[in-house]
């Protein structure tokens, strides 16, 4: 490659530079992923490979080239990079200039790149001219045809590329058909051996020489839709890549990249009857597919659209017979997807998935999707439901569209009661119907309460079966006809609650220690911790309680306790038949509180509501106005009077510790108590539930959606939706930057991974990181790092069957092992490590990465290795952050070895992953090795100054202080 690839690519504007081994893969990837920037023509004219009058091509490459590196060649003839020599690394700046006597020069290795097939092949077959061996890589990137079969044949294995080596016609009839695209796209999981297509889960040939039992029971699915037999090679590609715009060759490819269970499924391999699988299968490949139309490869190749094929048929949960997991029947599913069929008894297969969910828009898509996905989880927790369990189940997964955060959380709290999601739901339409201020009133409370249990159940102060049994109670406080609570669950919180947690001198204090959680999630007495010459103790309980009351302080809120205390007072007034001595006692209590409750102005009050919220009470005045009213009645002797005085206290005691629970729910998640969100006092406040939109489906939506910032001109901070999940919405104040050196750069990452990779640092749980799982992990990547170092090349092909390997890296990978033996462990991410060291990924979710877009739930994961080509091409989704866990698995890696707790990582996390988000520089969305490589950067120094916020502000508390405490 004349000029080195840092010049090259320097010319085409990609940074970083790609590896040797996958160059020219990455390359053309990057040139035509639909970059008007990088267009054909614009190539064309750069490169300078338009013909003089007499047939030779200008070299105007050179010129460019040579003009980047500011006029210099190296001493070798060839371009320097950098100002360095590229034979010695000697400076070439001291003015010697190399002798260009016309004699070409030797490539030194790091020019060199493999290119699919020979420049023969590429002038007899592709150019049609002769191309000389310098000036190949240059024609190909300028020319798109040329770049899109060349990505294509850099994805197949050695003995699919020979075949193709000998077929040059095809290569040129793909060309000539415009299906290029298509090739390029798809290619990497078309296999041929022995002169026979070997469709994606059909066995090789030899394979069913060895083992004669096995059938093929693959190959005939596809010969029925491609019309061609697998044993006609040639014929069956050109069908395949052909036929309906490329759609059938994108399916092909999806089939391949799946794990065994969903390809069975996907193939329809789990149905006894051969015929029916035949036309279900035909069915899936033309109506199934065809539902989802809005992309086309020809002009968008590597680009793919939200929640399509591929990401269907990877969320749908089978058996290892590829038989689709409970609920399976068609006949509870058509009840929850409109408009998908009411055949009773048989099972949803792929075709039938694909048209239900590609019917739909894209918003529609990806809501049942969840849908799927969550009915799925519930069901395979539920044990031995009944006929009414399947009946909850039904009315919740069908309702999961409009209370979503609900339903969700509900699942987080780990319940595993279909009746108690059926009855939440229920009660949330409920208390979803009132409007203005009182609608707000009820839903904070339902939800504030809900957010509670949820936190106290994550940092385990409540275990699942004890959280069940609490929300249980709460779902069932009774709603007045008029949506008022009337003090429910004010008790709810004095006995359901309060019984449920530990007990404390106050309320207040006891919910505090309830959501701070206790010292670690290990069993036993704290770890002990020596930390540059001090004694520490690890408590993330101290740690966060500590941060707790410094942001109720910052809130400037009243303690939950007035609240109750009004409700049970209230209550106690309103009972028919209180001696009138006991009520004197009561408002004597109610007296003695009445100072502590502020006075707001009406102006303070307005800045602080949202949209249709209503304008809350005077809080002191009308607890004032009580008081009097009572100690008029008691005085009169009059217990009418007496009740009808109290009644207003009652809807202030639930607006009250509405907004003490919403307080709670904002400073559980807001993050540094000195952040900017708390300079506003209590911005929990303003959060907006939607009862300023006008149609009532959306208000309904959006009352229980996932939670959002909102950051308007002219409009003060807020967030909109749900109050359950506010961690998801305030995730990126989980992120600590400690440090700023220099004037940071504008972030490469796009909007969607940034927010991915926050929300993986706010749903990290510190007391799910566990010491045994950290050691499992970096003694299973040393074993996997120690395979790869002593790899060789007859045992490339098991190691990259290992962790499904796609068709190119295996290319790039036996090319670097003879070329750059010491980059091949560089080029696997550490999760693919760990399998290797086996380790099972799902063992360490807890160290994952959100799985939000993934898989629908508000959970982490180690995402299985192969399942990343599948989630590529879809930058709108932040799909690549949630393939790549290499910081959370370095960070586990550094612990172990400053023999540090693994709770610690969520601290360590918090800092690395900004820094993580303020540097790195992939060269496009789609460059997850650039990433998982940047994630392991961090030095021992930089995890060291991570460690040391830890001990500031915990969880890392001096030994002595916490004793006290």
């Amino acid at each position: 490659m004349p000029g080195g690839r840092a010049a090259f690519t320097r010319m085409l504007g990609i940074d970083p530079i790609p590896d040797r081994g996958p160059f020219m893969y990455d390359v053309t990837r990057l040139l035509f992923d639909n970059d008007p920037q990088r267009s054909p023509e614009r190539l064309a004219l750069r490169f300078g490979f338009a013909k003089d009058a007499r047939g030779a091509s200008d070299n105007r490459i050179a010129n460019d080239i040579r003009r980047a590196n500011n006029g210099r060649f190296a001493t070798d003839g060839r371009f320097a990079t950098d100002g360095r020599s590229a034979t010695d690394g000697r400076s070439a700046t001291d003015g010697r200039s190399a002798s260009l006597s016309g004699e070409r020069s030797r490539a030194t290795a790091d020019d060199l790149v493999p290119v699919p097939l020979t420049v023969d092949f590429w002038s007899d077959h592709v150019f049609h001219r002769k191309v000389s061996r310098d000036e190949l890589v240059a024609a190909i990137v300028s020319d798109r045809q040329a770049a899109l079969l060349c990505h294509g044949l850099a994805s197949l294995d050695d003995e699919t590329l020979q075949f193709f080596s000998e077929h040059g016609s095809l290569l040129s009839r793909l060309a000539e058909r415009l299906a290029a695209p298509a090739f390029a796209a798809f290619s990497s999981t078309l296999r041929v051996h022995a002169n026979r297509v070997v469709a994606p889960g059909a066995p090789r040939p030899a394979d069913r020489a060895v083992a004669q039992v096995e059938r093929d029971d693959v190959s005939p699915l596809w010969e029925a839709v491609v019309a061609e037999k697998v044993t006609r090679p040639e014929r069956f590609i050109q069908q395949l890549f052909e036929a309906n715009e490329g759609r059938l060759a994108y399916l092909y490819d999806v089939i391949g990249q799946l794990d065994p269970g969903r390809r069975a499924f996907a193939l329809g391999l789990w149905m006894p009857n051969a015929a029916v699988r035949v036309e279900r299968f035909k069915a899936l490949t033309s109506a199934g597919v065809n539902s989802f139309r809005e992309w086309h490869v020809r002009t968008m190749p590597f680009a793919r659209a939200s929640y399509d094929v591929g990401m269907t048929l990877a969320r749908i949960e089978v058996d290892e017979s590829g038989a689709p997991a409970a609920p399976a029947a068609r006949g509870f599913w058509s009840r929850v997807l409109p408009g998908s069929g009411s055949d009773e008894d048989r099972p949803i297969d792929a075709a039938w998935l694909l048209e239900s969910i590609g019917s739909a828009d894209v918003r529609q898509r990806s809501e049942r999707l969840d849908q799927l996905a969550f009915g799925q989880r519930v069901a395979r927790i539920v044990a031995a439901p009944t006929d009414r369990d399947r009946a909850d189940m039904l009315y919740a997964v069908r309702m999961f569209p409009r209370f979503r955060m609900l339903l969700l959380t509900l699942e987080r709290i780990g319940v595993a009661n279909a009746a108690v999601y059926g009855a939440a739901v229920r009660q949330a339409a409920r208390v979803s119907v009132p409007e203005g201020h009182r609608g707000f009133v009820a839903l904070a409370q339902l939800q504030g309460g809900l957010a509670l249990v949820a936190r106290a159940a994550a940092v385990h102060s409540l275990d699942a079966s004890k959280a069940e049994a609490v929300v249980s109670r709460l779902i069932a406080a009774p709603l007045g006809e008029d949506g008022r609570y009337t003090g429910a669950v004010a008790r709810w919180v004095r006995e359901d609650l309060a019984n449920g947690i530990a007990p404390a001198a106050d309320m207040e204090t006891a919910i505090i220690n309830a959501i701070s959680g206790p010292s670690s999630g290990e069993r036993g007495s704290s770890a002990r911790v020596s930390w540059e010459g001090g004694q520490y103790r690890l408590d993330l309980g101290a740690a966060e309680r500590q941060r707790l009351r410094r942001v109720r302080e910052k809130q400037e809120t009243l303690p939950i306790d007035v609240g109750l205390t009004i409700a049970a007072a209230a209550r106690q007034l309103v009972s028919d038949g209180t001696p009138l001595a006991e009520a004197q006692g009561v408002v004597g209590r109610l007296t003695a509180m009445a100072d502590g409750v502020p006075r707001r102005s009406r102006d303070d009050e307005s800045d602080n509501l949202a949209p249709g919220a209503g304008m809350p009470a005077a809080q002191h005045e009308v607890l004032r106005k009580g008081i009097d009213e009572l100690t008029k009645a008691i005085r009169s002797k009059d217990g009418k009077r007496v009740v009808r005085a109290a009644e207003p206290l009652v809807d202030l005691a639930d607006e009250m510790l509405a907004y003490s629970l919403l307080s709670i729910a904002y400073a559980a998640e807001v993050g540094d108590p000195d952040g900017a969100v708390l300079l506003a006092d209590d911005v929990s406040r303003r959060h907006d539930f939607g009862f300023g939109v006008r149609d009532s489906d959306i208000r309904l939506r959006t009352a229980w959606s996932p939670p959002r910032q909102e950051v308007i001109p002219n409009v003060p901070w807020h967030v909109t939706g749900s109050l359950l999940g506010l961690d998801i919405a305030l995730a990126p104040l989980a992120l600590r930057r400690i440090s700023v050196d220099g004037v940071l750069e504008a972030p490469r990452l796009t909007a969607p991974e940034r927010e991915s990779f926050a929300l993986s640092v706010s749903l990290m749980n510190p007391f799910a990181l566990l010491d045994r799982d950290r050691d499992a992990i970096v003694d299973a990547i040393a074993r996997g790092t120690r395979r790869v170092e002593t790899l060789t090349d007859q045992a490339l092909e098991s190691l990259a069957d290992d962790i499904s390997m796609e068709g190119w890296r295996r290319r790039a990978m036996r090319w670097t092992l003879v070329h750059e033996r010491d980059r091949l462990v560089s080029m696997l991410s550490l999760g693919e490590l760990l399998v290797l060291g086996g380790g099972r990924p799902n063992d360490f979710a807890a160290w994952g990465m959100a799985a939000a877009a993934s898989y629908g739930c508000f959970c982490t994961r180690v995402m299985t290795p192969g399942r990343s080509a599948a989630l590529m091409g879809r930058p709108q989704l932040g799909l690549v952050a949630s393939v790549v866990s290499d910081l959370n698995l370095h960070v586990a890696m550094m612990l172990r070895r400053l023999a540090l707790p693994a709770a610690l990582a969520r601290v360590v996390v918090s800092g690395a992953m900004q820094d993580f988000i303020d540097t790195v520089k992939p060269t496009d969305p789609a460059d997850w090795l650039t990433l998982a490589r940047a994630a392991r950067t961090a030095t021992r120094e930089r995890i060291e100054d991570y460690v040391a916020v830890a001990t500031a502000a915990g969880p890392l508390m001096p030994v002595n202080t916490s004793q006290q405490r």
